[in-house]
């Protein structure tokens, strides 16, 4: 018996319960793209903008998030501002939203009210209206337009036959960018979503969501059209030796090689930090633009973000429990023991804590495995203030949390 074989029974069932398109269920052309939590916000908000003021996109919009503590009120309110959607996933009927958070991108392709979708990473930039794809020869023959990523999937990997599809020396797919017709591609956007329910199994062997793609059109044999440019590298200015995490933006380029996609993974940007520019970035003073518009409106904070300690959790021992805020990041509660080690909340870039005195006041010391992660003072309200040292240097406050 095949090692795999209970995975290709998996398969073979996921592709029979598909059953064929559901005429009538969706209609028209829109985009489509997921955001959940303030960092993605704050890309989103720039994806939004530069659709709605740049390229002048007159397409629908929906932004999907996992969960109502992803997009509060007030961050649901500025993007209808801007003719936006904000659907839910825990809303769609009968239905769980996934887990893995890649895993959005195939269920909002698939539950979105269109018919006809291009999807969009939060972190991508627009240079034209991406409307003009679906007037593309490649894009009418196929009904599926996929970019190149930078390395194929090697020929060693057990994906190949874990799907039962004999190995190609082919592009990968970069899917921070698609469209796609469900009429026509319906049972492979499924076969996705199966594999990305199996994350679990499947990510061991891929690189995240995007593979899930590129293995489901294989495995169906279903045609697609693959822009036959590779990505252009845009190289990013790095003035600051303390940005540690160096990227390029994957611009991703039209059938006659044009770039009209600036997919800016990493870093992506942030709304109060350092946002590193790189020189051939279109648009990249307009972005800029955006972010501080949103400082303006928003405070990098969702307000419905409910924060619990762990169930196992009970008061006293001797630990401090503190808010751990990093606006326009992140959230989330961090115990100081007293040994001086962090204990819940713990990663690379916090491990230890530490009190060191300065002048007339302590200054709070978080460190990670290598390096002091961030250095903060003690304010009249009891709030600790300061920021990241390295990466984006991001605002920090550990707001103390009661037992």
């Amino acid at each position: 018996m095949n090692a795999y074989s209970e995975y290709h029974q998996l398969q073979d069932e996921a592709v029979a319960r598909a059953g064929p398109y559901p005429a009538g269920r969706f209609a028209g052309r829109g985009i489509v793209t997921c955001a959940g939590g303030p960092r993605y916000f704050a890309c989103v908000w720039v994806l939004v903008r530069v659709l709605r003021e740049i390229v002048k996109t007159a397409l629908p919009i929906q932004v999907w998030r996992r969960d109502p503590q992803e997009i509060d009120p007030l961050m649901r309110e500025l993007l209808e501002r801007h003719g936006v959607e904000v659907v839910d996933a825990c809303a769609v009927e009968s239905q769980a939203p996934p887990v893995e958070r890649w895993a959005l991108k195939p269920f909002a392709i698939i539950h979105s009210r269109f018919q006809e979708v291009v999807f969009l990473d939060a972190d991508n930039v627009p240079t034209v209206d991406p409307a003009r794809l679906f007037a593309t020869a490649p894009y009418r023959e196929t009904g599926a337009i996929f970019w190149p990523d930078l390395k194929p999937i090697p020929k060693e990997s057990a994906i190949w036959e874990i799907c039962r599809t004999p190995y190609r020396l082919e592009p990968s797919f970069e899917s921070g960018q698609m469209v796609l017709d469900k009429a026509r591609c319906w049972k492979a956007l499924l076969l996705a979503m199966h594999m990305n329910e199996r994350a679990g199994f499947y990510y061991r062997h891929i690189n995240g969501d995007k593979d899930t793609f590129h293995m489901a059109w294989r495995f169906l044999d279903r045609p697609y059209s693959m822009v036959p440019h590779s990505p252009l590298l845009i190289v990013g200015e790095w003035a600051d030796p303390l940005f540690v995490y160096r990227s390029f933006v994957l611009g991703q380029r039209d059938f006659e090689g044009r770039v009209i996609f600036q997919h800016r993974n990493c870093p992506k940007f942030i709304l109060f930090g350092k946002n590193p520019r790189y020189p051939g970035f279109q648009y990249e003073k307009e972005c800029m633009g955006f972010l501080d518009e949103l400082a303006r409106l928003w405070n990098g904070r969702v307000q419905s973000l409910e924060l619990r300690p762990p169930e196992e959790y009970r008061p006293g021992g001797g630990a401090r429990w503190f808010r751990y805020l990093r606006p326009s990041n992140s959230e989330s509660l961090i115990e100081f023991l007293p040994d001086q080690r962090i204990g819940y909340g713990s990663s690379q870039r916090e491990r230890i804590w530490r009190a060191v005195p300065q002048d007339a006041e302590s200054v709070l010391e978080i460190l990670g495995d290598e390096y002091v992660t961030c250095r903060l003072t003690r304010h009249e309200d009891g709030v600790w203030r300061g920021r990241w040292l390295r990466y984006e240097r991001l605002p920090v406050e550990l707001i103390p949390w009661p037992d």
